[in-house]
């Protein structure tokens, strides 16, 4: 299967990257009551609502708790939060709610008035529920009100067709670049990623760990490197977790590179996978060989279609349409 768009794909992407505002809900605003950039790895999640909200049109607030709220009329508006810091969140019966990882007890009054859409992440745990599909690895649960789908890449599509110039004439340096956090215990990734760094430093090759640097430094330091992994824990693979790392690395113009056996038929097969990733290194290495820019443009395309922000939004706010 082509990873390439159709024609009707085109027009329905078309379709998805207008900037438009969601009359059926009466949304006058959109109010990410969350945490600040920086603050949380939650944070960069809510950076990318802010940035794909503002894209489609919306008026877009950004708050937290100790922000102060007076004089703001919060009537109609979209309420998105997370559980480790909604505890002020004003609730109001005019407006709805997207709520991740929350205690629903205050909700309730809420929910019951259809006011509210629970988002969770794809797991393959989902799939033993009574769920109805709306895409790839996109479901909705009715009698729970839960949306389940992965993140998507931080790049809008227009983005995503400007970093293939970038692409087209990138420098790579000898080194492989981690964007994030690493950590051990039960839901870590530390022991898969010490053998891809070991792989690394057997072939000479400088693994770079990055952190707290700006967010739209990421593709360079992607774009710059010879490789770039989305390494994920064993509790993460045996679920079918899927990382936004990958979306994001693809769409930076790299070779895809996995773990996972759910993200790598996620892609239909078409970026480097391997369960030993001190193998996987070496894997990568002779495919970043071969691979030709028209194949990298076929998977940048991919997500562009698929796995941004836009496109999950439009899932969010078709899903609270439903549920209205």
């Amino acid at each position: 299967m082509r990873l390439s768009l159709p024609s009707f794909a085109f027009i329905i992407l078309l379709l998805i990257c207008m900037p438009l505002k969601s009359s059926a809900l009466e949304i006058k605003q959109v109010v990410i009551w969350g945490h600040k950039l920086h603050s949380h790895t939650h944070s960069y999640i809510h950076a990318a609502f802010d940035k794909a909200f503002k894209h489609l049109g919306f008026n877009v607030l950004w708050l937290d708790n100790n922000d102060r709220v007076d004089g703001i009329d919060f009537k109609n508006s979209l309420f998105i939060t997370e559980g480790n810091v909604d505890q002020k969140i004003p609730l109001l019966h005019n407006c709805y709610y997207v709520l991740h990882n929350c205690a629903l007890d205050k909700y309730q009054p809420l929910i019951k008035a259809h006011r509210c859409l629970m988002l969770q992440v794809y797991t393959h745990d989902l799939l033993t529920r009574d769920v109805i599909r709306l895409d790839d690895y996109i479901y909705y649960q009715p009698c729970a009100k839960t949306l389940y789908m992965p993140w998507a890449t931080d790049l809008l599509p227009h983005e995503i067709d400007e970093m293939k110039i970038k692409t087209r004439n990138k420098k790579q340096k000898y080194m492989v670049s981690w964007i994030g956090s690493i950590c051990g215990g039960v839901h870590g990734n530390q022991d898969q990623i010490n053998p891809f760094k070991d792989a690394c430093a057997k072939s000479g090759i400088l693994f770079k760990h990055l952190t707290n640097i700006p967010c739209e430094d990421h593709p360079q330091y992607i774009q710059e490197s010879i490789l770039a992994p989305a390494i994920q824990g064993a509790w993460q693979c045996e679920k079918g977790y899927i990382p936004c790392r990958i979306f994001k690395n693809i769409s930076y113009g790299v070779l895809g590179i996995t773990n996972s056996e759910t993200v790598y038929k996620l892609f239909n097969g078409k970026i480097v996978y391997n369960p030993n990733t001190y193998q996987l290194f070496f894997d990568a290495i002779n495919r970043a060989k071969t691979i030709s820019l028209t194949e990298i443009y076929e998977l940048m395309d991919f997500v562009k279609e698929k796995h941004t922000y836009i496109a999950r939004i439009h899932h969010i706010l078709q899903t609270l349409e439903k549920l209205s």
